[in-house]
């Protein structure tokens, strides 16, 4: 009999009562809960290994390692129990030579022993977490074992992330059948033991872990005992899907199913048109899923499934999502047609929708009667992916193994850019980097090139192909990627390594291109693949990602992978990402900034700094480049008593933003005069009401070398929309600036420098 824990104290913490009597369940564990942890009789350590999975909780976290908090949603989920490896332990040389998984790198955990599933299958529900420099994934394997309870050479990988979970769990099924006797095994995956990062603190961890019923995986089928909750259409289609185990016609269909196309053996079936009489050309069959609820903004899920299409006469397999709120609404989102090989393929698709959705397979009989479709082992997983085969995708997609799908550098006679992304194999890197589709040398990523001389600032520009008209009449969507920006070491001057953006290209009636910027990052941001999300919420023609080179000598290293569209109005990711009205650093125009200095020569205004026109020794603060900044400089008798202006665009609070927004930006006195003035107003949109909100004046400026320095101020946005007017008066020199931005910081945004705050300026004069 297997046994769950018991807590020993009479006094019951909230939330404990639901975790005990969830606990008491058979195949079901939460480990427990402090003081009273436990691996519920049911997982245990693989015997012979060195590294080991431990138990642990939030609040042993900061002394033992492991996340701060259980997967529960309980109050007292800093106390729940969950199992986790320290993927910073160092091995010892193997112990065993007969385990036949790789010793000595990463940590098991095994089930006790597992009786046959039955066709209808297992499904394993868990929560894990990834984190930390060293921890690179985690294995769910099916372990067959002998009569004499030792692990088969055989073993099969039913699972698998190597991607971060940023601090969250994330939930996950697996559905499987086996009809031996077997084990679960949960693999802790860390980097290479010759890895510099192996050193660095990490973790993979595993939480309330259920082994249930085959059923209990929604939207999961492996069709060996049906069609799990799968159904034929009743209407709207000419004939159904069938069950099948081989086909009997050696022109069209597979001989096996995809497990026993892989792994030997012939267990298994899968679902499957058949396309002989008396089925006609365009006869057309659909299986519906059940009805699922709507994907959270940032929740899609990525459904794979395994597909077969072989024959002269295949015709179209495609995937589309029915909105259950109106039945006649039905979406694309994968279609693939005509022959493709006597053999099974994995196919990828994201899934995401703002309402109840159900998810149809429809396939359509091909030209003549050797055109069997089948799929097989479906499954739903948290997280997009990018459609797979590259060639089922409508959207932009691309994993850029194949080819760039569409995507093209701008053409050079077009001067836009200066360089172009150069899709590049793993093995051509000569590092340590592989592409984050397969993670091999094999795999293709995007990289941004290095031209023969290379100066700061040298851009280049990736464009998707124009796209669809949206059939979701004006739906958000939401573009993810992965990226790397990567700086070995750091320049005395501080982190130079470039930037990444992405805009929405619109070409206006009037013929004028507008370019949104709707996600950027600047310099290092870390040596692993990182998760991007920027939402398009506005139509637009193409989506053009730009990289730019600093200044840094470091041999920095600027990738991305793997893009995805799904319909969703998603959160922009990393928050760091997120681009406001009136940030701007001056890297190509003054943005959606204008001069307001009124009736005066355009000698009297701010203007772009260039090559040959600009403050001397002063390069831009954000790559170090001779150019990309804004400055005035002027002698008092042009402009009198008046000063220049700079006007931002119009700024509004976000959903979520606190009242204060903070205002930031870098800035730099020069010149030969006594002093130079620089102020900031804050202008409301809806009256002439204004303020001066911070002020400096710059005494006996170092000529020979200006330096940057950091200035901020709070601006209370709660009052309604505002512009801000930045405005300077100089005897013979004045004020440069750069990279203005606006965060959303509550009240903690003291004012920089404190002798610029307009109340410190009261206090001293009074």
């Amino acid at each position: 009999k297997r046994h769950t824990y018991q807590l020993l104290e009479s006094k019951v913490f909230i939330g404990e009562d639901s975790r005990i009597r969830r606990q008491a369940r058979e195949d079901f564990c939460e480990f427990g809960i402090v003081p009273n942890l436990s691996n519920c009789n049911y997982w245990n350590n693989r015997n012979g290994t060195t590294l080991k999975w431990e138990l642990g909780a939030g609040t042993l976290s900061n002394w033992l390692g492991g996340p701060t908090k259980d997967a529960s949603v309980a109050e007292d989920a800093e106390k729940g129990g969950y199992m986790f490896f320290e993927t910073s332990l160092l091995s010892a040389p193997v112990l065993r030579v007969d385990d036949i998984i790789r010793e000595g790198q990463n940590a098991y955990v095994e089930s006790v022993m597992q009786s046959s599933t039955g066709p209808e299958g297992k499904c394993v529900q868990f929560s894990f977490a990834v984190d930390g420099l060293s921890a690179a994934g985690l294995r769910v394997i099916l372990q067959p074992v002998t009569k004499d309870n030792r692990p088969e050479g055989f073993f099969r990988v039913l699972w698998g992330t190597k991607d971060p979970t940023y601090k969250m769990w994330m939930t996950a099924e697996i559905l499987y059948t086996f009809n031996k006797e077997h084990q679960i095994v949960f693999e802790g995956v860390a980097k290479e033991l010759q890895d510099n990062f192996r050193k660095y603190r990490g973790y993979v961890a595993i939480d309330t872990v259920n082994i249930k019923n085959g059923a209990d995986c929604r939207g999961h089928c492996t069709f060996e005992g049906g069609f799990c909750r799968w159904v034929n259409d009743f209407e709207g289609d000419d004939f159904d899907w069938t069950l099948g185990r081989g086909s009997k016609n050696p022109s069209t269909g597979p001989a096996t199913d995809r497990s026993s196309f892989i792994y030997g053996g012939m267990e298994g079936g899968y679902a499957f048109i058949d396309s002989s009489y008396p089925r006609r050309p365009g006869d057309v069959a659909r299986l519906s899923s059940e009805e699922f609820d709507s994907t959270g903004p940032d929740s899609p899920m990525c459904m794979r499934f395994w597909t077969h299409m072989f024959g002269n006469g295949i015709g179209t397999l495609n995937i589309v999502l029915v909105d259950s709120q109106s039945n006649s609404n039905e979406r694309e989102l994968w279609s693939l047609s005509g022959e493709a090989g006597n053999a099974w393929y994995q196919a990828e698709v994201t899934i995401a929708s703002s309402n109840p959705f159900r998810i149809v397979l429809i396939a359509k009989v091909g030209k003549n009667s050797l055109g069997d479709i089948a799929v097989d082992d479906i499954s739903l997983t948290p997280g997009s992916c990018p459609t797979a085969p590259q060639i089922a995708a409508s959207n932009g997609d691309c994993t850029f193994e194949v080819d760039e799908c569409g995507w093209s550098n701008v053409v050079s006679r077009e001067r836009l850019d200066d360089i172009d992304w150069e899709r590049t194999s793993g093995a051509a890197l000569r590092s340590s980097v592989h592409d984050h589709t397969l993670g091999t040398e094999k795999g293709y990523l995007m990289t941004l090139s290095r031209s023969g001389v290379q100066r700061p600032g040298t851009r280049a520009w990736f464009t998707s192909r124009d796209f669809k008209p949206s059939g979701g009449g004006g739906v958000p969507r939401c573009l993810s990627f992965w990226f790397i920006m990567n700086e070995p070491f750091i320049d005395a001057a501080g982190p130079s390594l470039g930037a990444v953006s992405v805009f929405t290209k619109t070409m206006e009636k009037d013929g004028t291109i507008t370019m949104k910027p709707i996600w950027r990052l600047y310099n290092h941001q870390g040596p692993d693949w990182t998760y991007a999300q920027a939402v398009i919420t506005e139509p637009s023609d193409t989506v053009v990602i730009e990289g730019i080179w600093g200044s840094s000598r470091a041999n920095g290293f600027i990738a991305f992978d793997d893009i995805t569209f799904f319909s969703s109005a998603c959160t922009v990711f990393p928050k760091g990402a997120v681009v406001r009205p009136g940030e701007c650093h001056f890297e190509r125009d003054m943005c959606d900034w204008t001069n307001g200095t009124e009736g005066k020569p355009s000698a009297a205004a701010w203007r772009m700094a260039t090559v040959s026109r600009r403050p001397a020794n002063l390069p831009d603060k954000t790559f170090g480049a001779p150019d990309g900044y804004i400055y005035f400089d002027l002698f008092n008798q042009i402009l009198g008593s008046n000063m220049v202006r700079l006007v931002s665009p119009v700024i509004t609070i976000n959903e979520g933003d606190v009242s204060v927004l903070c205002f930031s930006f870098w800035y730099a006195a020069f010149g030969a005069g006594e002093s130079a003035i620089l102020q900031i107003t804050r202008q409301d949109n809806s009256s002439d009401s204004s303020e001066k909100i911070w002020s400096l004046e710059a005494r006996n400026m170092d000529t020979t070398r200006p330096q940057w320095m950091p200035a901020q101020v709070g601006v209370d946005a709660g009052r309604g929309p505002f512009r801000l007017y930045l405005e300077g008066q100089a005897t013979n020199g004045g004020f440069a600036i750069d990279d203005l931005s606006f965060t959303s910081s509550g009240s903690n945004c003291p004012t920089r420098p404190e002798k610029a705050g307009i109340q410190a300026q009261a206090l001293k004069s009074g």
